[in-house]
Formats: structure tokens, sequence, C-alpha cells
């Protein structure tokens, strides 16, 4: 970070950089609590999507109103996609750091897993596969589909409509899963 940045969020926060590069010595270890701050984020944010989730009827459509109510509780937006993909791209560039950025991803997976597993009790249903394993698949994919979905110049706010939400993401709450 640039220290014209580091002051920017400094004056924001109304903390002096001194103290800011001492909590945070690092650009990285600003991008791990910042990770910190967006699993926990979307993990709460899922929860409560999934809390007001009431399926109606029975077969596919019950898992697009999954897919949908899931898209629809804004677990990723672009600030955070970008951190994430920062985070992963720093580790990369520099050969450095690889480790923290797999630990933050295994982090949100872990994180999500059980968020994941009350959507499958309201569905009526449990992973057929290891709960981590099937998270990390939906984390992936969704993460990908949703920078597609913006990079092709689709709003945000409308990602429950692309066909990600309404095909792959049902397929794949459909798929990974087994009735109770």
């Amino acid at each position: 970070m640039s220290p014209e940045l580091i002051a920017d969020v400094c004056a924001q926060i109304g903390l002096h950089p001194h103290a800011f590069r001492t909590l945070l010595p690092t650009d990285d270890d600003l991008l791990d609590e910042v990770n910190e701050i967006l699993v926990s984020e979307c993990a709460d944010r899922l929860k409560a999507g999934i809390a007001r989730f009431r399926p109606v009827g029975s077969g596919d459509a019950v898992f697009v109103q999954a897919a949908e109510a899931l898209a629809a509780s804004w677990p990723l937006d672009c600030a955070g996609l970008t951190i994430r993909a920062e985070r992963r791209f720093r580790a990369l560039r520099d050969g450095r750091h690889g480790n923290a950025a797999v630990a933050g991803d295994r982090r949100f997976a872990a994180e999500l897993a059980g968020v994941f597993e009350d959507l499958m009790v309201v569905l009526g249903r449990k992973f057929a596969w290891p709960p981590r394993l099937a998270v990390r698949v939906i984390i992936d994919t969704y993460e990908r589909s949703f920078e597609a979905w913006v990079l092709d110049g689709n709003p945000e706010s409308q990602f429950e409509e692309s066909p990600f939400v309404q095909r792959t993401l049902p397929t794949l709450l459909r798929e990974m899963s087994v009735p109770t």
C-alpha cells in the first residue's frame, strides 16, 4: 500500500499511520485481517439468508429457490472478490505468503461449511460429499461465475438472474446432497 493510501485509510478511521503499521506491519497482514472480516461478514449474510429461506413446492424448483436465496443474501461483492483475488495474486506473484493465502481460503470454506449444512437441513437433505469439499466447489464456482457476470457488464445486484444461480448452483446443491 502506498503511504498516501495508508494515510487516507487512517484519516477515515481516526488512526495514526504509525499505529496502523504497528498493528498491520505489512500489506499481507492487512489483507489477512480484511479476509477475516470478509469471511465473517459473508457467513453472517448467508446465515441470515438461510434463516429467512422457506422452500415452496418440491423438486428442482426448490434448489433454484435455494440458489436465489443464497445470491440474494449477497455473500460476495466486487470489493470482496477483488480483495480475495489480490491476496492470491500477491502470493503467486512474489512466491511468499502462499501459506497465508491458502489458510485464508481454507478458513473461508471451513466457516461456510456449517452454514451450508444449515441450508441442507432446510432442504431436508445432507451433503453426500464431505461438506468442506462441497463448499469449496460451491465457493470457487460462485466466485468465478460472479466475476464473469460482472466482467460481462452485468450489475452485481442482478446476479441472482445469472445462469450460474438459475442452473449451475441448483444442480450443484442437488448433486452434492441426498435426502435425509
